[in-house]
């Protein structure tokens, strides 16, 4: 055997390569809940938006993403839940320009203008006390604090 054929790397080999990568991606996307959308681009489009600043590797990360799809329906039509993966370019962009990292939700007017920045999982009725003064959420449909 000379030295030429043994650094060759058969077909096979790129082909298993490949197929991990894409199977990570994957992995990736469907790690995250349903419904959330990362289209960082509504961001200043007329609606309250809360940005969920995202890494699949991160416990406390997963619990946040948990607490907002506990309440993300008694806000439906009051505020958009977004998330900025920290596995994506554009998520990692998001994250640079507000200089904020994993676990944080950043709060953005309807005129795109940042109303404050939340880093960590508060509990669910913080969460909603958060959202609401935020918001100045004060309809007779506004969500209600559970108390436990």
């Amino acid at each position: 055997m000379n030295n030429t054929t043994a650094t060759k790397k058969s077909p096979f080999t790129k082909l298993i390569t490949i197929s991990f990568v894409l199977g990570l991606v994957a992995l990736s996307v469907w790690m995250l809940p349903r419904g959330f959308s990362n289209d960082l681009t509504q961001i200043g489009n007329g609606k309250n938006i809360v940005v969920h600043v995202h890494d699949h590797d991160l416990v406390n990360s997963a619990e946040l993403m948990d607490n907002l799809n506990n309440i993300r329906n008694e806000y439906k039509g009051f505020v958009e839940f977004v998330v900025a993966d920290l596995k994506i370019a554009e998520g990692q962009a998001f994250a640079a320009a507000h200089n904020v990292e994993a676990v944080t939700l950043v709060f953005f007017a309807p005129d795109g203008k940042q109303l404050g920045i939340v880093q960590g999982v508060p509990d669910l009725n913080t969460l909603r006390r958060t959202l609401n003064q935020a918001f100045n959420l004060k309809t007779e449909n506004q969500p209600q604090e559970i108390v436990p």
